[in-house]
């Protein structure tokens, strides 16, 4: 029985740990379909022009909204879009930057999330996401 938990906290462990392997909100599952294209770049471009219409719904809402879930949701869509990429994209420096985006898109999306209740804060941390957002497209367009 010891042995069983211990091979379910591991394996747990090891899905929280890959970012490509697994995704814990299920909304997400349907916009990474949604927006499904021929290379994991090309759903990620898909992605982003729909993250830009909810982060834009997200500005005029406030606290746990509808836009700011869908943007919640469409963000761990495109963190996964980017582990399909060929092998050909991710070894470019291009790829690189785009991974470096996405992290530091993450910490903006959490900071965001503790000031979804200050209008002030959470729309100047929508600002930076777009920004991050707008600059992670053309990163992947370069590709």
């Amino acid at each position: 029985m010891n042995r069983v938990i211990q091979f379910g906290v591991l394996l747990g462990v090891i899905l929280l740990i890959s970012g490509c392997n697994h995704m814990m909100h299920s909304q997400a599952d349907e916009f990474l379909s949604q927006a499904k294209g021929e290379t994991g770049i090309d759903t990620g471009l898909t992605l982003i022009g729909m993250m830009e219409a909810s982060l834009q719904q997200a500005k005029t809402e406030s606290g746990e909204s509808p836009g700011l879930t869908r943007l919640h949701d469409q963000f761990h869509a495109l963190r996964h879009s980017l582990c399909e990429a060929t092998d050909a994209q991710v070894n470019t420096p291009a790829y690189d930057k785009a991974v470096t985006i996405k992290k530091e898109m993450k910490t903006i999306f959490h900071r965001l999330w503790s000031y979804k209740n200050e209008s002030v804060r959470r729309v100047s941390h929508l600002d930076l996401f777009g920004n991050r957002l707008h600059e992670l497209r053309q990163t992947l367009q370069s590709m």
